[in-house]
C-alpha cells in the first residue's frame, strides 16, 4: 500500500484541478458514480467523509445530511467548502469517538491508504449500530474486452494528457495505484473481517469503477 507521505506529496501539487481532472479522465462518469455511492447511505443522519478533499461529494449531497470531512492533505481540504466540519488526519487513525456516525463513504481513496484493513476496522468502531460504510473506487478492470482498452487510455494516454495539462507527474502514481491495487472481491472481504454484514459489491458497466458496502 501507498506510504502517507507520498500520498501527501501527491496530493500537494493537484488539490485546483483534481475534481475537473476526475471528470474530464472519466467522460463525466465521476458524477454518476458518486451520485450512486450517495445513493446507498441513508438521506439524513451524520456522515464521515473519508478523503474528502475539496468537498466533491458533500456538494453532490446538496442540503441532506451532516457531513464531515476528514483528509491528509492540508492544500486539498484548504478548498473545501465545509467549513468548521474539517479534520486533518488519517482515514486509519480517526481522532474521532466510537458510535458517532451514520454513514461513512469514500470515492476513490481506497487505493491511496497505507492500510485498508485498519481503515475497515476504524470504520466499524466509529459507526452506530446499523450504520453503513460505502465505497467507491477504481479497480484493476479484468473484463474481457474492456481490460485491453482501460490499459492503454488509463494507464498510458491519461498520465500523458494530464502531465501535459497539470506539469505534473502525479496522474502517471495515481494511474499506478490502480494497476495494483486489490480486487473488489479482496476489498469486501476484508470489510468482512473486519466485522461488516451485508457486504456487497456493485460493479458499473463502465470500466474500473465499483463500489463495496456493508453494515456494521
Amino acid at each position: 500500500m501507498p506510504d502517507v507521505e507520498k500520498v501527501k506529496a501527491v496530493f500537494k501539487e493537484i488539490p485546483s484541478i483534481y475534481d475537473k481532472m476526475n471528470t474530464y479522465m472519466s467522460l463525466g462518469m465521476d458524477i454518476f458514480w458518486r451520485l450512486s455511492l450517495l445513493k446507498i447511505i441513508p438521506k439524513s443522519g451524520r456522515v464521515l467523509d473519508v478523503g474528502t478533499g475539496t468537498g466533491k461529494l458533500e456538494s453532490l449531497a446538496g442540503p441532506t445530511g451532516d457531513f464531515v470531512g476528514i483528509d491528509i492533505t492540508r492544500e486539498m481540504i484548504a478548498l473545501n467548502r465545509n467549513k468548521g466540519k474539517l479534520l486533518l488526519a488519517s482515514a486509519t487513525k480517526m481522532p474521532i469517538k466510537e458510535n458517532v456516525f451514520d454513514a461513512i463513504v469514500s470515492s476513490f481513496v481506497l487505493r491511496n491508504l497505507p492500510s485498508t484493513e485498519d481503515y475497515f476496522r476504524e470504520g466499524i468502531r466509529t459507526l452506530k449500530e446499523g450504520g453503513i460504510m460505502a465505497n467507491l473506487d477504481a479497480f484493476p478492470e479484468k473484463r474481457k474486452g474492456l481490460s485491453e482498452f482501460f490499459s492503454l487510455y488509463f494507464y498510458k494516454l491519461l498520465p500523458r494528457i494530464a502531465k501535459l495539462v497539470s506539469s505534473s507527474g502525479s496522474y502517471n502514481y495515481l494511474a499506478m495505484t490502480v494497476k495494483n491495487f486489490k480486487s473488489p472481491e479482496v476489498v469486501a472481504e476484508e470489510m468482512r473481517k473486519a466485522g461488516f454484514k451485508e457486504v456487497k459489491i456493485r460493479r458499473f458497466v463502465s470500466p474500473s469503477a465499483s463500489i463495496v458496502f456493508g453494515r456494521k
